[in-house]
């Protein structure tokens, strides 16, 4: 009669590629103002691929970021504030439970200067 007809929950299970998972922490965190983009590199033992490391236990993940700031960021309010964007995403998008975001800033963005002089012929004031 027009209204919603329930269903019964159909057996199976849903899983999200880590792939996936990775895009999803990639596109929340780079959204934040001041992060200047992610650093892929080694933390310890763990690579981080392409700035991200996931552990996923059943409905559960554990995340670890690698940013690299604009220097004229605020470093624990950007990385608070990617804390949050990184673990509403995954809850919104796929129903995971967050147990933790770990933010490591790698490194500061630095500005590229002018081109320099080769000869040594720099003007001086």
């Amino acid at each position: 009669m027009g209204g919603v007809e329930e269903h019964a929950p159909i057996p199976g299970r849903v899983i999200v590629a880590p792939e996936v998972l990775r895009t999803i922490v990639r596109q929340a965190a780079l959204q934040v103002p001041g992060v200047a983009r992610l650093a892929p590199m080694r933390v310890g033992p763990w690579p981080l691929a392409e700035g991200v490391r996931l552990t996923v236990v059943e409905d559960r993940v554990r995340v670890d970021v690698a940013l690299v700031v604009r220097p004229e960021a605020r470093f624990r309010e950007v990385a608070r504030q990617v804390q949050d964007e990184v673990a509403r995403a995954l809850r919104d998008l796929t129903g995971l439970e967050v147990e933790a975001v770990n933010i490591l800033i790698a490194d500061v963005e630095v500005e590229a200067r002018g081109p320099s002089t080769a000869s040594g012929s720099e003007e001086r004031p």
